[in-house]
């Protein structure tokens, strides 16, 4: 197989990580890549970088906004420009092992939304380790409702272009979760997903205590009611209890519907909840 593989990241002010970022891309042992690096207008020289990086790699491509939109739209921007048959992305602060895409070329199938693997995670204290636990050497088959409670997919998926296309790609109103909304929704319109046991990608937790970071700063609890509300349908059965969840995190559990809750899933603790977060208020 020597289809072309499009990856694509957006960046706003990491120049220094970028740089890293893509040399991960660069270093890849599968050669026909298309590198789409979609700028949020930085201020840092990040374009600088690039314009010399685009005239030494022509496999590089660079576009820009002069005004910051996102993550989400940035990502978008590069998505809908790729001629990719496939396509994954990158955080501008993370990188790829060597190996990454030739593996997913070798394990792609069509009969799958899209395929992932486990990723090291690498902190500024010098641990390291993998994210998932390993279940299966051989990799393990999933479906959008193991994707219901958790992001099962990690934050980056190898798929074919149109499909990503073809849900929108990333919704621009997300304030957190952008990656396992975008993978909830593939799966449930193509189906099953499959993740490799190997670590093929590698994120780094070295950031500054001052950098912005949307996904840390909007609340856990509004986040998880905010993709539940979002994806009502995908939920079906299971949004009832979901919902009380989601309404106990946020002090907004009643009475009646924490009897529903504990009836349901059987168990007196849903009513002690309920009675915890009204002595808490």
């Amino acid at each position: 197989m020597n289809e072309l593989v499009s990856v694509y990241i957006s960046t706003h002010n990491r120049v220094e990580k970028l740089k890293r970022a893509i040399n991960s891309v660069q270093n890849q042992s599968y050669e026909n890549i298309e590198l789409i690096v979609s700028d949020d207008a930085s201020e840092d020289g990040t374009s600088d970088m690039m314009y010399h990086l685009c005239s030494q790699d022509k496999r590089i491509k660079y576009i820009r906004s002069e005004k910051n939109n996102g993550a989400c739209l940035t990502r978008n921007a590069a998505i809908n420009i790729a001629k990719g048959k496939f396509i994954t992305g990158l955080d501008d602060d993370d990188e790829f092992t060597s190996d990454r895409i030739s593996i997913f070329l070798d394990e792609w199938d069509d009969e799958f939304s899209f395929i992932c693997a486990n990723f090291q995670e690498e902190f500024s204290d010098g641990r390291i380790k993998n994210y998932f636990q390993p279940l299966n050497q051989n990799g393990v088959t999933f479906n959008y409702r193991d994707l219901l409670h958790e992001n099962q997919a990690s934050n980056q998926i190898f798929t074919l272009t149109e499909r990503l296309i073809s849900i929108g790609g990333f919704k621009t109103d997300v304030k957190r979760f952008q990656d396992w909304d975008t993978w909830l929704r593939l799966s449930y319109k193509y189906g099953s997903f499959f993740r490799l046991d190997k670590a093929l990608y590698i994120m780094h937790h070295d950031h500054a205590y001052d950098e912005p970071r949307v996904s840390s700063s909007y609340p856990l609890k509004y986040a998880l009611r905010d993709f539940l509300e979002r994806n009502k349908i995908i939920f079906g059965d299971e949004y009832l209890t979901k919902k009380y969840f989601v309404d106990y995190l946020n002090n907004n559990l009643i009475l009646s519907d924490a009897c529903r809750w504990a009836c349901k899933e059987k168990s007196i603790k849903n009513i002690i909840r309920y009675f915890i977060q009204y002595k808490n208020k």
